[in-house]
């Protein structure tokens, strides 16, 4: 006699995965038995079954990028590091001024 051995099936109590995905729709009636599942990933096709793994599952419950963007703090910060190249004679001597009255001030 053959056996079979089925892998990652949903056990009687546990929930389908349609359940938290974004793509399901789901239709409940008064008893527990009376429950319409149906996929909508590319087209609107009944899910006879519980559903234990899907390729084309995606979790309505975390947010997407464009979500996370506009919910995010926008912080500007300068750049640590100076720009590269050679400094101009003016902007150096500024620099050198502003050296002058920091140690001045520190004294």
């Amino acid at each position: 006699m053959n056996t079979i051995v089925m892998k990652k099936a949903a056990l009687a109590s546990e929930r389908s995965l349609c359940h938290s995905c974004y793509w399901a729709h789901i239709q409940k009636g008064y008893r527990e038995s009376e429950e319409a599942v149906y996929c909508c990933f590319s087209k609107f096709r009944p899910v006879p079954f519980k559903v234990a793994d899907c390729t084309d599952y995606s979790n309505r419950l975390v947010p997407y990028r464009w979500e996370l963007e506009k919910m995010a703090l926008l912080i500007n910060i300068d750049p640590a590091r100076k720009p590269a190249g050679f400094r101009s004679g003016v902007a150096s001597s500024q620099e050198d001024e502003e050296q002058e009255d920091s140690v001045s001030f520190m004294e």
